[in-house]
């Protein structure tokens, strides 16, 4: 059998059980049942699809026999084929045509249009359509599943009006332009590395109806047509942001009559430049809920404007609830003592940055709600004129009043080398995932209700004192969590203890650094000496006076935790456990027999310990691992000096059963540089 036979009887045998499945469904007079037993009468159309099905069929068969009659003639040949490639056509339409109909009878059909549109607007929250090449098609893939959903896509143009993403594809951007026709447009693009400013020339027709404006990663070859966009009426924007590149600032000094869009954006309810600076006289101010300046450094930038035209700004927007400034205040604020009083009833968030001084004399103009949040990320400033505590006392009386925030959270992080010092705090706990403690501090800083941050103050003494006198300040008595990092300054430059005392519900605790080792060493109950008659037995041990005058102060029992006697959680990160000497002992003894004493007084071992980028052994990771419920060690020993394990050490020189630091009580401090310089000799 020849191959063109075998294609024949293939295709009449279909063609013929098509027929007669037509046939039977049509010639029926009595209605069929579904499942859901609903009556279906045959269609009219039905019926003369059959017919034309069975007409097309008898086409075929006969261009069959046609074609056989003229195989070996090439001009009949060809016009044969033009024939059968016309009823192919045919029948791929009539094809369609079957598909449409079965595809009504699906039950999502049977949905209004409205909800199937609505259906495609949380399709598109999930996938935002595609404005980069190569990029999977999104949402708009729902559009190719049925000629239906096309249509109600296609018949909703506030579908086509979010163009999000990195804007590459520029014909599918002119083709969602087009369909959105006169929808309300919501467009945040980055332009990053999208030189060719023919996505923001698209743009520039549709301002007039477009709600929200955010472009980032702006360059110099954008400036114009991004000037030629903010010189346009945009009576329907209600949210705007331009951000520029760091890598090529770009700085819009005129943009072009007396005020942003020429005095006609009513709806305007956020403005955000970040590095771009603009006169302040330019910036809308009508019904402004959030406004957001941003800039490089006080240093580097341009003049920052004139002092009157920032506070008639700040005057006009008595609405705000978000403000940020941040390294563009005026310079005339160095100077001047107090100005006049700026009434923010609504503020809940207030985020400075820039000198102090200028900050200070800004805060003493502001009267705000005592629930607003405060960001303050001040630059020390080494002259003369200004101190940099001024701003405490001002910032002071957020936190007297019936009002104040219950904070539960603080974080403190303390830089010699940089001689910063930032303080965070936060009325809610982070949201450690999987119990880990990575990422504290920008989850605490992103919500936090306070955050204080001075950065190049001239002494680190200053740091201290600063610490001392913010932690007065607020009102943390009730603090859960507390992280402290501080990883290059001196173990005694702060006194932890004493700082953080009156927190005794804290549970949970983070630790950077081995200027903390101090707050480890107090989480434990010094050990009693042991003082036999007639001086017999062991030792007595350098810091029997530091025990009894802590005893005696504390007024706690021998087997009490000294600080955080709720403590159930600890992280422990860049800590040395071989650390001494040390009157307390090696830290690894300290922390162990702390975890001891905490089982005890509990009658439970402590919930959980971290332990990152430190200085330990195995075997010593294993021995703390035994005194908690879940352990979590990165498993990296540091480095490790070859006496690592002084607790099991046994000579001549130390009495039996002794420890290994008790070798060393007495010790005069010129016997402490000897061994110093001798041991970096090996």
């Amino acid at each position: 059998m020849t191959r063109t036979a075998l294609n024949k009887g293939l295709i009449m045998r279909r063609v013929s059980g098509s027929h007669q499945a037509q046939s039977a469904a049509t010639s029926s007079t009595s209605p069929t049942t579904d499942t859901d037993n609903t009556a279906h009468f045959p269609h009219e159309s039905d019926v003369q699809s059959s017919a034309v099905f069975s007409d097309v069929c008898a086409r075929v068969e006969s261009g069959f026999n046609h074609f056989r009659s003229v195989m070996h003639d090439p001009g009949a040949r060809v016009v044969a084929v033009s024939a059968v490639d016309k009823e192919v056509e045919a029948t791929r339409q009539l094809l369609l045509s079957l598909l449409t109909r079965r595809n009504a009878l699906a039950p999502v059909s049977l949905l209004p249009p409205e909800i199937l549109a609505r259906v495609f607007h949380f399709l598109v929250l999930e996938e935002e359509p595609p404005c980069s090449r190569g990029q999977d098609l999104g949402w708009i893939r729902a559009t190719h599943v049925c000629r239906l959903w096309r249509q109600v896509a296609l018949g909703d143009s506030s579908l086509w009006a979010r163009i999000s993403g990195f804007p590459s594809n520029t014909e599918l951007i002119s083709e969602m332009l087009a369909r959105a026709r006169n929808a309300p447009l919501d467009v945040d693009i980055d332009l990053r590395g999208a030189s060719d400013p023919d996505v923001l020339l698209m743009l520039r027709p549709h301002v007039s109806h477009t709600r929200k404006l955010r472009l980032y990663s702006l360059s110099f070859p954008h400036s114009a047509s991004v000037r030629d966009i903010y010189s346009r009426e945009a009576p329907a924007l209600e949210h705007f942001e331009l951000g520029v590149m760091i890598t090529s600032p770009i700085t819009f000094r005129h943009p072009g009559g007396t005020t942003l869009f020429k005095g006609q954006a009513p709806r305007l309810r956020t403005f955000s430049l970040f590095h771009i600076f603009i006169p302040w006289s330019f910036i809308p101010r009508d019904q402004l809920t959030q406004l957001k300046i941003v800039l490089f450094d006080e240093t580097t930038t341009p003049s920052h404007g004139d002092l009157n035209q920032l506070i008639d700004l700040l005057v006009t927007c008595p609405g705000l609830e978000i403000l940020v400034l941040e390294h563009c205040l005026p310079s005339q604020l160095s100077q001047i003592p107090y100005g006049q009083t700026i009434h923010f009833p609504r503020l809940s968030r207030l985020c400075l940055g820039g000198s102090s001084s200028r900050i200070t004399n800004l805060m003493k103009m502001l009267e705000i709600p005592s629930s607003t949040r405060l960001h303050l990320h001040c630059v020390s400033e080494n002259a003369s004129t200004h101190n940099d505590r001024l701003l405490l006392p001002v910032i002071a009386p957020q936190f007297q009043g019936p009002t104040t925030f219950d904070f539960k959270s603080l974080s403190v992080n303390l830089s010699s080398m940089s001689h910063l010092l930032a303080v965070t705090a936060s009325t809610t706990l982070p949201s450690f995932k999987g119990h880990q403690f990575k990422d504290f501090e920008g989850d605490l800083d992103g919500d936090a209700e306070f955050v204080l941050s001075f950065d190049k103050l001239p002494e680190f003494g200053t740091c201290t004192d600063f610490l001392e006198r913010v932690c007065k300040m607020l009102p943390i008595s009730n603090v859960d969590f507390l992280s402290i990092a501080a990883t290059d300054i001196d173990d005694d430059s702060v006194n932890w203890v004493e700082l953080f005392k009156r927190l005794t519900k804290v549970t949970t605790i983070q630790v950077i650094g081995r200027a903390t080792t101090s707050l480890v060493r107090a989480l434990t109950t010094p050990k009693a000496a042991n003082t036999k008659p007639n001086g017999k037995g062991k030792k007595k041990r350098r810091d029997n006076r530091d025990i009894t005058q802590a005893r005696s102060t504390s007024g706690a029992p021998a087997d009490a935790p000294t600080i955080f006697p709720k403590l159930t959680s600890m992280a422990l990160n860049t800590l040395d456990f071989n650390e001494g000497p040390h009157p307390s002992g090696i830290l690894f003894n300290v922390v162990e027999r702390g975890l001891q004493q905490r089982k005890a007084a509990n009658k439970a071992p402590m919930k959980e310990l971290r332990i990152d980028n430190c200085v330990i052994t195995a075997k010593r990771a294993k021995a703390l691992q035994k005194l908690v419920q879940r352990f979590h060690w990165d498993g990296d020993e540091g480095f490790v000096d070859e006496f690592e394990d002084f607790g099991d050490y046994d000579s001549d020189f130390v009495e039996p059963g002794a420890r290994w630091e008790d070798f060393f009580v007495g010790t005069t401090q010129a016997e402490w540089e000897w061994w110093e310089n001798y041991s970096d000799g090996y």
